[in-house]
């Protein structure tokens, strides 16, 4: 079964992150060739921002999410993740693709899957690969 998107990726994180966000990751992908969703840019202005959200991790064949403290502190990015999740509960289709920039201790549905680790230097080559 073949599914349409509008997107490739969609990215959730902390507004706090932004600038490695925005300045790095964001144009990293789209020199790839990616359709990136993002929320500033992409998001439809005066719709609500919960329905924004659903709209982005459906029309998305993937969703990043960049795991940092603030990103677990944050309501939106947990609703953000559980949305993504429901279509892809298992993780067999590895919609969810977690991206940990800074340590922190992601809610145990996030914590089941492996990760993209940004947190070691000596390995960013490989977390860009």
């Amino acid at each position: 079964m073949t599914e349409d998107y509008t997107f490739d990726v969609f990215i959730s994180y902390s507004h706090a992150d932004e600038e490695w966000v925005v300045n790095t990751l964001l144009p990293r992908l789209e020199e790839q060739g990616l359709k990136v969703c993002i929320d500033f840019r992409d998001f439809a202005p005066g719709k609500p921002s919960i329905v924004n959200m659903e709209d982005a991790a459906y029309e998305s064949r993937q969703t990043v999410l960049v795991l940092t403290p603030n990103w677990t502190d944050s309501e939106w990015t947990a609703f953000e993740s559980i949305l993504v999740q429901t279509d892809d509960p298992a993780g067999r289709r590895q919609k969810t693709l977690p991206l940990m920039l800074e340590k922190c201790e992601p809610p145990r549905r996030v914590r089941a899957l492996t990760w993209v680790d940004f947190t070691r230097p000596d390995r960013e080559t490989i977390a860009w690969t």
